[in-house]
């Protein structure tokens, strides 16, 4: 199957509907298969031209999500670099994204499914390392990101970016720890108030 690649169709939302076993057994292989052909972290029915609402999300194992639902998500959120199988021609470089740090998830097959990061609520990472090898938050955004795709919603529209215009209206405190891009290109955790006077000579927080 081809993966869908025209925006306006990846932007319709799909909604739930009662399906038998066999249904869902038909369409988790088939996403399975197509994963596994295509690549990536995640897949959507709607990015193979299925109606169902369907994904699969294989970090840790693979988890097949049948009319998934989001009850809770954290208040904690990060900003994350991804990218999306559906849009590989269209985005020259990986999109800054605002994710949720933990959310939890309905569904039909699996009751509910709590995705969350290795660290606990308040923890930080030392380093962008440490940050990008923490499977249970990349679980937890590739999650989102499919959920999304059953939702109409892609990593480019607005709602998902994380922009300049949020950048400059979050406020930080001074003993905060964030991600900053220093002027040599390289990234570094550190204190918002260390921070500061890298902001201005040309490092930026991300």
């Amino acid at each position: 199957m081809k993966l869908i690649k025209d925006s306006s169709q990846l932007k319709k939302q799909i909604l739930p509907k009662p399906m038998t076993k066999e249904e869902v057994d038909k369409v988790s292989s088939t996403l399975s298969t197509e994963l596994e052909k295509h690549g990536g972290l995640g897949l959507s029915a709607n990015q193979i031209g299925l109606t169902d609402r369907v994904c699969i999300v294989n970090v840790k194992e693979p988890l097949i999500l049948v009319n998934p639902r989001v009850t809770e998500a954290s208040k904690e959120t990060v900003v994350y670099l991804e990218q999306c199988l559906s849009l590989d021609k269209t985005m020259k470089k990986p999109v800054q994204t605002l994710r949720h740090k933990s959310f939890t998830v309905e569904c039909d097959n699996l009751g509910t499914v709590i995705f969350s990061s290795d660290k606990k609520e308040g923890e930080t990472w030392k380093d962008s390392e440490e940050f990008y090898s923490d499977e249970g938050l990349l679980e937890c955004v590739c999650a989102q990101h499919e959920i999304d795709h059953l939702n109409g919603i892609l990593i480019t529209d607005s709602s998902r970016r994380y922009t300049t215009t949020i950048r400059r209206e979050k406020k930080y405190g001074r003993n905060e720890r964030v991600m900053v891009k220093l002027s040599d290109g390289s990234t570094e955790f550190m204190k918002y108030k260390k921070a500061q006077p890298l902001l201005l000579s040309g490092a930026e927080i991300l």
